[in-house]
């Protein structure tokens, strides 16, 4: 047996571990750790007075204006506690004139707790703070249809609003290529159809769209944008410990794309080959396994067809507080669930296109799970095998591909854009 290394990986808090032969490792691949902005409060007043695609904003902001800022949520690292506080002091806005809302598109809604932990406990003593409610149609109101027939369903209060501003964070995402710019509002402000159509048209152009800026679910995401009157937004760009390297302001589109492409530099890593196994921490995502799959797909970039994935998460609620039967969507086979959807005998949509990304991969790959958060039982029933370490995971995906089969490892695989690059 030749040298054997330790591989750590993030898992919520902590860490876990294993050890691998050091000459079957391809490579252990993290976003890269740049340099944050030297004052990140600087930074974000900076964009504010340089907008891409936006101008004269300080002029609608005027006294007297309802102002509606829609931020993300505990699901997502947007450092709103100091981007919301910038914003308001920038423009001068007025306790009275500001409702920020929750853009939770289908997730729970926050407790004050969290909300204090999350947005900075004195801006949410000061500040109107609501959650977004995706299932209340008195809190919604419809904006037409998309060519489809599905209803645009958008948050009342948001659209009431004089003034519209949306605050993200730009990361690869398996849905929208990039997350951010119009993300906020769809499905972030949206009702349940909508939503549900958004994922819906993902799923069904592939399983996985992750760093691919221009996609279906981005352009609906885009036209829903239009139809609200989105007049700014504001998303940073983070290194991988969370801190503000970048942040760009302006127009839903232009801004958003000229953020991504500073994304690129800090998230896509090159990665040298396809790994017969790809160990995936699906870390940040990993409060629940509607956020954990991410990891997933971030694994599907790199693996041979038929290799091993294993998923490292937490999941400390479960696989969904919200979407309850989604474990119960996720027994189907692609072709069945496909089926359903078309035939429209599901409930929840949005659930059902998840799940189908969830099957696709499932069943292209051995995918295994090691998490404190998802029992034997509830494992078999996603068609994932459990372990309870990596170790364990590790010497079972050996006897199956080899002592020889090669391995990569993303530590971030939830917030990891891989890029395979083949010899020539």
């Amino acid at each position: 047996m030749g040298k054997q290394v330790r591989v750590e990986l993030p898992y919520g808090k902590q860490e876990r571990f294993f050890e691998i032969e050091e000459k079957r490792l391809i490579g252990v691949f993290s976003p890269k750790d740049c340099e944050p902005a030297k004052d990140a409060t600087s930074e974000v007043i900076r964009s504010l007075e340089n907008p891409i695609g936006a101008s004269g904003l300080r002029r609608v902001l005027r006294r007297n204006r309802k102002v509606a800022i829609a931020v993300d949520d505990n699901t997502r690292a947007t450092p709103v506690h100091l981007v919301l506080p910038a914003l308001i002091k920038h423009f001068n806005l007025r306790r009275e004139d500001v409702q920020v809302i929750v853009a939770l598109g289908t997730h729970r809604r926050m407790t004050k707790a969290e909300m204090e932990e999350k947005y900075g406990k004195d801006t949410v003593q000061e500040y109107e703070f609501v959650n977004h409610a995706f299932d209340e149609h008195e809190q919604l109101k419809i904006l037409g249809e998309f060519p489809d027939g599905t209803p645009v369903w958008v948050n009342r209060s948001f659209l009431n609003a004089d003034v519209r501003i949306g605050i993200g964070n730009i990361v690869p995402h398996f849905t929208a290529g990039w997350s951010a710019g119009s993300k906020i509002l769809l499905p972030g402000l949206a009702g349940e159809e909508t939503v549900g159509r958004m994922h819906y048209v993902s799923a069904m152009e592939r399983p996985n769209t992750l760093g691919l800026v221009e996609n279906s679910g981005r352009m609906l995401m885009d036209r829903f944008a239009e139809k609200v009157g989105l007049d700014l937004i504001i998303d940073t760009v983070l290194n991988r410990r969370e801190e503000i390297v970048k942040v760009f302001s302006g127009n839903y589109v232009e801004a958003h794309r000229k953020g991504v492409e500073f994304a690129r530099r800090v998230y896509n890593v090159d990665v040298p080959g396809r790994a017969d196994i790809t160990v995936s921490s699906s870390y940040p995502a990993d409060i629940e396994f509607w956020q954990a799959q991410k990891g997933l797909y971030s694994a599907d970039v790199i693996t041979k067809k038929g290799g091993g994935i294993l998923l490292l998460t937490p999941c400390t609620e479960g696989i969904s507080v919200i979407h309850k039967d989604w474990s119960n969507l996720l027994e189907y086979d692609a072709e069945t669930l496909a089926d359903l959807i078309r035939t429209r005998k599901v409930n929840d949509l949005a659930a059902a296109s998840l799940a189908l990304c969830v099957v696709k991969t499932r069943e292209a790959y051995n995918t295994s799970v090691v998490s404190d958060g998802i029992s034997y039982k509830t494992a078999q029933k996603l068609g994932f095998k459990k372990f309870s370490t990596l170790q364990e995971a590790m010497e079972h995906l050996t006897r199956i591909y080899g002592d020889k089969s090669r391995v990569a490892v993303l530590t971030h695989g939830g917030d990891t854009c891989p890029v395979l690059k083949t010899p020539k």
